[in-house]
């Protein structure tokens, strides 16, 4: 099976800033000119420009993680190409290409990292980082925490929090679960959990949850509680799942039960309290299920999933409960573009949007907010890092009280933004040539309708249109559908 399950970050939660803006009056626009606007340049289509992958590093050494801060700040964690364990963390204004600061960690006693950092934002100002790292004269595997007080500018000294190997992470409530194969694979996964801030050293003890051999792992949450995933390879797969519920102690065997047991399916991850594993027969398709604190509920099969071949997939809760997929594989229309689909229950899906060639990524991280809006990372081996913006959906209704007009009258053009937003800023366009042009600009009220009074001046027909764009690095560009109007 040529597949990678992708290290996951659980989604953090985010409020967008104030859709507020001066509410202006009714625009007016001349049917067929531009002549209140001779700068603008026409445009084709329905371009997102924001929606397009760019380069953080020029290098980086497999995996990236991200995050998102209480001020909707992106911080991406990547390793350094050759770097030595040292790990770069990089903070990113939303709708920004460059990192507006960007620091390297670099572990004690020339130790190297072994496997992809993960970061997290767990409070206002505060970054964390985590690391497994291997190894010195005085012991092996080593977990290192880094914690920034300042929004990811500058980090305090690392502190050691155990030597489990990280094969998955997941922030629950103010702590952060680790889950990682226990010594020789043979013996299950080991999950402890250490304060989200404020972390002083090791747990006492740790948590042997699923006993059956493990080969990959995963993490999530539902309600303060604790989920743990495993897989087992052997003669037939199994994906199993184990929950300690709030107010137990995640370091401890006892608090763990079975709560799902999946026969010939393999782990691709978990996303707060989202399954996503792939059939080991079949069609390959891959399967998401919702954990409701007692078991999974139905398993849903993800749309043009099946297939098999090079591929690879992840699974991102947002703090609403929306599911996103992202897919990376050689069955795309344009090969290894990365895509995005998404669901609130996984029984209906949204169509799949194309965020761009993901060709030289083949471990991603992802984080998003309470929009669904956020941002993917990835690389692969000694490839550049990328990141991939993720964009919420905003729309625009379009009408035309009269379609045909005589010359000197006019016609009212309507219609609603989605979703509302009082203030937010509506332009009218009319097509030229293949061209779309800047007509006028009005504003929606309370309920986020609108409105254009559109003035027949010469004879002719030409196609209209509105178009919403605000909030960069949050909200897609929205185009209404084009509505002609003819003035004879």
């Amino acid at each position: 099976m040529n597949r990678v399950s992708w290290r996951v970050l659980a989604a953090t939660a985010v409020g967008l800033m104030g859709l507020s803006a001066a509410l202006s009056g009714v625009a007016t626009a001349s049917a067929g000119t531009t002549a209140a606007h001779p700068a603008v340049t026409g445009i084709k289509g329905d371009p997102q420009p924001e929606i397009k992958p760019f380069k953080i590093a020029a290098t980086g050494a497999g995996g990236a993680t991200a995050a998102i801060e209480s001020n909707g700040a992106l911080v991406v964690a990547y390793a350094i190409s050759a770097g030595d364990g040292r790990t770069v963390v990089c903070v990113l204004a939303r709708g920004a290409s460059k990192c507006s600061s960007s620091v390297t960690l670099t572990p004690p006693g020339g130790r190297a990292l072994e496997s992809t950092p993960q970061v997290f934002a767990p409070s206002p100002n505060h970054v964390v980082v985590l690391t497994e790292t291997c190894c010195d004269s005085s012991a092996d595997d080593v977990d290192l925490v880094y914690t920034s007080a300042n929004g990811g500018r500058t980090f305090a000294a690392p502190v050691a929090v155990g030597a489990l190997g990280i094969g998955a992470t997941a922030e629950v409530g103010s702590q952060l679960l680790i889950d990682g194969a226990a010594s020789g694979f043979t013996d299950g996964i080991v999950a402890e959990a250490i304060p989200a801030l404020g972390a002083a050293g090791p747990p006492a003890t740790e948590a042997n949850p699923i006993t059956a051999t493990s080969t990959a792992q995963a993490a999530g949450g539902y309600k303060g509680g604790a989920l743990v995933a495993s897989e087992y390879d052997g003669p037939k797969w199994w994906t199993y799942v184990s929950y300690a519920p709030a107010g137990k102690s995640f370091n401890a065997t006892g608090s763990y039960h079975s709560v799902g047991s999946f026969p010939n399916e393999e782990l691709i991850g978990m996303s707060g309290d989202a399954l996503l594993t792939q059939e080991a027969t079949g069609a390959e398709a891959l399967k998401v299920r919702v954990f409701n604190g007692k078991s999974f509920g139905p398993a849903h099969v993800v749309p043009d999933s099946g297939g098999g071949g090079p591929e690879w997939f992840s699974l991102v809760t947002d703090p609403r409960g929306q599911l996103h997929v992202l897919s990376d594989r050689a069955f795309s229309p344009v090969s290894y573009d990365l895509y995005l689909q998404s669901s609130w229950t996984g029984a209906a899906w949204t169509g799949r949007e194309n965020l761009g060639n993901g060709i030289d990524s083949n471990e991603f991280g992802s984080a998003l907010d309470s929009l669904g809006s956020g941002l993917a990372v990835g690389t692969e081996g000694h490839e550049p890092v990328w990141a991939f913006p993720i964009l919420a959906p905003q729309g625009v209704s379009f009408a035309l009280k009269a379609a045909t007009i005589a010359p000197g009258h006019s016609t009212v053009a309507s219609g609603k933004g989605s979703p509302v937003a009082k203030g937010r800023a509506v332009q009218l366009q009319v097509e030229r040539g293949g061209l779309w042009y800047w007509v006028a600009t009005t504003h929606e009220n309370a309920s986020g309708a609108f409105s254009f009074t559109i003035k027949g001046t010469t004879a002719g027909t030409r196609d209209y249109r509105a178009v919403v764009s605000d909030f960069a690095g949050y909200l897609q560009y929205g185009y209404s559908p084009a509505r002609a109007l003819k003035v004879s």
